[in-house]
């Protein structure tokens, strides 16, 4: 039985990570932080005999762990990480794993010194539409694909509970180079600060951009399961279609083009209701996903299944947090680490950072490296 804190006790954490451990019967979580006590207090009821704490160098120092599970905002997640490396646990981190290039350097060396597990959670992989989607692809019902595209449609951005966990200090970063932000300069010192909003996805500083980080990094993944291929250049233009006083883009534009297909990708917190689609084209065939029906379109005519949970319903899913944890487990058990997991979030960072950098050259087309950063 491995033992493992949970760093940070806001919604996704208390939502989708906590369930998720419960009856786990390879590992447990014995002990949680979070810097307000009440958010401590609220979730003991999930954590029967663990030990909380308001600081993480507290949890650390006096905890016999594992591994550590990472639910703090975007901001903090490379020097937790690298701060529990470097005390040798293996790390589960909410996605994104990273802000910026430096960030991923430092983490993945880091995680190579260590010879510990580094994994993020990319837990839609595991959404039951998704997975049938990908398993029709590999099956090669529709042939070699051509194109993907991927569409987020959200009224506003999820909401986040209570302060940042204040306990990276403990692990000071080098002075981070950062992707370019949208709109820097006019709207970055709006008076109608993050701060004031309260809310840390709207903070440049704290989750690395808006919707873009926020929602990109799942299709990034998706889209690169799909494909199998490395991506050649990749494109985006960020918009504030909405909100033109917040720090941070509604709204996300972007295209990926890949030796054999083009992706792309569009994201809004301005739309008028909630949806998830896709659709995925191939040489034989196409596979359209609208939330919670799939249809199937190939050699044998047309075929459609509906699924219990639509892919916009909720933000938390504890079921699809089950075989992200699995995984997880099994590459600390495996003989031999893959390493497919943290490949994948590293092309992820890659990828929307170059976005950045695409918007701040006015939407031009960006060469990829084969060459990850590590």
């Amino acid at each position: 039985m491995l033992n493992g804190a949970i760093i940070g006790l806001g919604n996704v954490a208390v939502n989708g990570h906590l369930p998720g451990w419960e009856g786990c019967e390879r590992a447990q979580i014995v002990a949680a932080a979070d810097a307000l006590e009440s958010r401590l207090v609220e979730a003991r009821w999930r954590l029967p005999g663990a030990r909380l704490y308001t600081e993480v160098e507290a949890l650390l120092t006096s905890e016999p762990l594992d591994f550590l599970d990472i639910c703090t905002p975007p901001g903090t997640h490379a020097s937790l990480t690298r701060m529990a490396l470097h005390r040798g646990l293996h790390v589960l981190c909410e996605k994104p794993l990273v802000l910026s290039p430096d960030e991923l350097r430092l983490v993945r060396r880091a995680q190579g010194e260590s010879g510990r597990v580094l994994h993020t959670v990319h837990n839609w992989l595991y959404a039951p539409i998704i997975k049938k989607a990908t398993d029709l692809i590999l099956e090669g019902q529709i042939g070699t694909v051509r194109y993907i595209s991927w569409q987020v449609l959200r009224r506003e951005p999820s909401i986040s509970v209570g302060p940042v966990i204040g306990s990276v200090e403990a692990c000071p970063e080098p002075r981070r180079r950062a992707c370019p932000e949208p709109g820097r300069g006019e709207a970055a010192h709006d008076p109608r600060s993050a701060s004031r909003i309260g809310n840390w996805r709207l903070d440049p500083a704290m989750a690395g951009g808006g919707i873009l980080l926020d929602h990109g990094w799942h299709a990034m993944y998706i889209i690169l399961r799909w494909l199998c291929q490395n991506p050649m250049t990749i494109s985006a233009t960020l918009e504030k279609r909405a909100h033109p006083e917040w720090p941070v883009e509604d709204t996300a534009t972007v295209q990926v083009n890949f030796p054999e297909a083009v992706a792309d990708i569009f994201l809004t917190w301005d739309a008028s209701s909630r949806g998830n689609s896709a659709v995925i084209e191939g040489t034989r065939g196409a596979i359209q996903v609208n939330d919670d029906i799939l249809l199937l379109t190939g050699k044998s005519g047309e075929q459609s299944w509906k699924f219990e949970q639509s892919l916009s319903q909720g933000s938390h899913h504890p079921e699809w947090f089950c075989q992200v944890r699995d995984d997880f487990l099994q590459e600390i058990s495996g003989a031999e680490r893959s390493g497919e997991n943290l490949a994948m979030a590293s092309r992820c960072a890659q990828l929307l950072c170059l976005a950045k950098e695409s918007h701040a050259r006015g939407g031009q087309h960006l060469s990829v490296s084969d060459q990850l950063e590590g």
